[in-house]
């Protein structure tokens, strides 16, 4: 897998981990220069597709991916970046899109000191968080994917 798809498969799950996509965050998605000319609507499609089948196996195979990706530290704050925007673009982050995001940073070998750089601020995020709260651990297990197991059936593209 390409650092593009790998990319646009984190700002997917970093959508879909609410258990919608909404139509901000896809217009999230086609601003960024990573994307451009990519058939998002037919990717991501296929995408919903697929976490509608396998729902949490889905979400497993994306986080193995981010561990076997061998990322530099630049790609890394990218991914993060990309992450953190597209989880607060609809202005309300909710527990389950920030535990997601803690599953992808256990898989980032980066200092939260560089990570906490990449964390952008968005001042109109109502349930602002402190870029920090991103890099605390979580409550739960690291492989525990159960918080999303019902999450995923009527999900859909906008």
């Amino acid at each position: 897998m390409d650092r593009t798809e790998l990319y646009l498969k984190t700002a997917f799950c970093c959508m879909a981990c609410d258990g919608e996509i909404a139509p901000k965050e896809m217009e999230k998605i086609k601003t960024l220069p990573h994307f451009k000319g990519m058939d998002l609507h037919h990717i991501l499609s296929d995408y919903v597709s697929l976490l509608q089948k396998e729902g949490n196996v889905f979400l497993k195979k994306y986080l193995d991916e981010v561990k076997g990706a061998n990322l530099t530290e630049a790609e890394e704050c990218e991914l993060t970046n990309i992450a953190i925007q597209t989880i607060e673009v609809d202005k309300a982050v909710e527990y389950n899109e920030v535990a997601f995001f803690k599953k992808i940073r256990k898989r980032l070998s980066a200092t939260d000191e560089i990570l906490l750089h990449s964390i952008p601020l968005n001042p109109d995020v109502e349930d602002q968080i402190s870029p920090e709260d991103y890099l605390l651990p979580d409550i739960t297990d690291e492989d525990d994917l159960s918080l999303w197991s019902d999450t995923f059936a009527n999900i859909e593209l906008k």
